[in-house]
Parts: structure tokens; C-alpha cells; sequence
């Protein structure tokens, strides 16, 4: 998960911003666990916080299992369909294609991307970009293969969340000297308006187009009355990650102890075996593997008392307060 980039850092890392492993095992102590499968300290370092992170989000998850909703899928639609006409579009100067727009920032969402596909007069390799629209920013560069008059597949796979925030992101290429095929945002909305069609009761889209020369921002984005030959799959589903993210800053001591734990684990029962240079004292480091994973069950004990999951009914169970009544005789 990349928002616990960096939360643990170690004197051997000029990125790390967080707290320093070295309160707990000095990096030069690392360097003693080192084996030939490592080519530093620093590389067995970085696994084991990734590890550590798995293992702490991964108990989160199951502490509050029951306030997940068991359907975490919400949506999973088609937006852009390809016109049985076959109606050619001339090229344009334009950055043409479809905005999804996320219009609720109750709950915390991913929009999943699985596939796209192209219908052009054009073969040859076309850039699609993945636009926030909100910023002007460009999120990703999604190369695929068109072949003229042939519906085209490019199996994507790219998820963009949505953290208790309205997003807006438009699936765009260059027009300039690409012709298309009329495609449709929805099935059977050949008639739909330029301004946009509700795909789903939280999902907006709309096809879009604006001037090669400007930032893709609402005010110089136009909608249009086709999305340019581009189609594509999405799944908006719950985004339970987001949320364990949300609460990072608290996270950071029991993360720092399983850390120190599992370089002790492994140090323990790999390094005497593999690195015969350093002699391995294992009754004190049996000692502080037991001292460390106390307390990382202690100090995640305490952090997971504090959580308070969301309540919003949508991906997460809506805990209405109870009410006690006494009743006397």
C-alpha cells in the first residue's frame, strides 16, 4: 500500500521520513542479518516493512470484518458503445473521450478500469490519457494497438480511488489525425445530451472533447455528443484499503515493533545458517523478538480501540446508536 511509503525509515535511507527503525535495531546491526539472498541491509529492511504493513492491515481487516459490507462490488457497467452505423468522424484538433465523474464522497471508492477498447480509422500505436479533470492532471499513459475499421481490446487493469471525495477522471486521446467511429456513452442513448448521462445512482459520465492547447480542467472541457471510438469497462467497487490508510499516523508504533520483530525472526532462524561471518547471539535475540512482538500487540490492542470505523451504509455497515430503556417495576 503506497500511502505506508516511508513510514518507517532507518539511517540507511535518504527517502524516510517517518520513525527511525534505529530506535529499535540499528542499521548497523542490519548488516550483520544480511545473507547472499539480500544485496544489503537496506533491501531486507524494505521487505520486512512491507511484510510488517501486510500483517497490520491484514488484522485491521479481520477486527472489523463486521462492519464491511459484504457486497463490496457497486457498480459494474460498459460506458461507450459502438454505434451499428459505423458513422465516420473526421480527425479534430482535440483531446477527445469519455469523464467519469464520481458525484458522492460518502464512503471511501475505487473505480477499477479492466479493459478499453478503440474503434478507429487508424492503425498504428494511440496514447490514451487518464485525466483528473479536477486538477488538469495526468494520472496515467495507457498505450494501445488500433487497426483501421477493428474494434481494438486492451486489457488495462488500473484502479483509481476515491477517498470520501467527488472525482472526476476522462479516458482521452488526440484527434488531430486519428478518425473514428461514432460510439455512444450508453446503450440506446444515441439521443443523450452533451452534458451528461447517470450511468449509476453515484456514477456520472459524459463524452467530453477540449482544445489540444489546454488543461484539461472543467472550464475548458466541452461535453460532445459521442465519446470519439473509445469504450471501456470499469467496476466501482469498496475501497476498505483507503479508509486503514486514513488512519496512517497512528499506525506508525505498532508497525515500527512488527518491523523489529520480524528482522528478529529472521535473524533468529536465518542468519546464523546463511551468514557464518557474524556469530549470532540467539538467546538475547529470542529475547527482544518476544519483547517486540508484545508489544506490537499491545500498541495495536490500543490503536484498534481508538478506530472508529465509518458508518455511511454504502461499504460500511450504518451503526445507528442504540437506545436503552429501563423499564421499572
Amino acid at each position: 500500500m503506497a500511502c505506508f511509503d516511508n513510514i518507517i525509515g532507518y539511517k540507511g535511507c535518504t527517502t524516510g521520513a517517518g520513525i527511525l527503525l534505529d530506535n529499535l535495531v540499528p542499521y548497523s546491526e542490519v548488516q550483520k542479518y544480511v545473507t547472499a539472498d539480500y544485496e544489503d541491509a537496506s533491501e531486507l529492511i524494505e521487505e520486512k516493512i512491507a511484510f510488517a504493513v501486510k500483517n497490520v492491515t491484514k488484522e485491521i481487516g479481520s477486527h472489523f470484518r463486521a462492519n464491511y459490507k459484504p457486497k463490496t462490488i457497486i457498480d459494474s457497467r460498459r460506458a461507450g458503445f459502438f454505434d451499428e452505423t459505423q458513422t465516420l468522424k473526421p480527425a479534430s484538433a482535440d483531446f477527445r473521450g469519455i469523464e467519469l465523474e464520481l458525484c458522492t464522497y460518502d464512503s471511501y471508492y475505487s473505480l477499477y478500469i479492466s479493459e478499453l477498447q478503440t474503434y478507429l480509422d487508424y492503425t498504428g500505436s494511440v496514447s490514451i490519457l487518464v485525466v483528473d479533470t479536477m486538477t488538469g492532471q495526468t494520472l496515467d499513459t495507457i498505450a494501445i494497438n488500433s487497426v483501421a475499421g477493428q474494434m481494438s481490446t486492451t486489457y488495462v487493469n488500473k484502479t483509481y480511488n476515491a477517498e470520501k471525495r467527488k472525482r472526476r477522471i476522462a479516458f482521452v486521446y488526440d484527434c488531430t489525425t486519428i478518425a473514428n467511429y461514432s460510439t455512444s456513452l450508453s446503450e440506446g442513448c444515441s439521443s443523450c445530451n452533451k452534458y451528461g448521462y447517470n450511468i449509476s445512482n453515484i456514477l456520472r459520465g459524459r463524452p467530453i472533447k477540449y482544445s489540444t492547447a489546454v488543461t484539461p480542467i472543467l472550464a475548458n472541457i466541452e461535453g460532445h455528443t459521442d465519446t470519439a471510438g473509445l469504450s471501456l469497462v470499469f467496476t466501482l467497487h469498496c475501497d476498505n484499503e483507503s479508509w486503514i490508510c486514513a488512519n496512517r499516523s497512528v499506525l506508525e508504533l505498532p508497525l515500527l515493533n512488527k518491523t523489529a520483530e520480524l528482522i528478529m525472526e529472521f535473524a533468529l532462524y536465518n542468519s546464523d545458517r546463511f551468514n557464518t561471518k557474524t556469530a549470532i547471539d540467539k538467546k538475547e535475540i529470542a529475547e527482544r523478538l518476544n519483547k517486540y512482538r508484545e508489544d506490537y500487540e499491545n500498541q495495536l490492542k490500543i490503536v484498534l480501540a481508538g478506530m472508529i470505523s465509518p458508518s455511511d451504509g454504502i461499504c460500511f455497515v450504518c451503526n445507528r446508536q442504540r437506545k436503552y430503556v429501563t423499564t421499572l417495576p
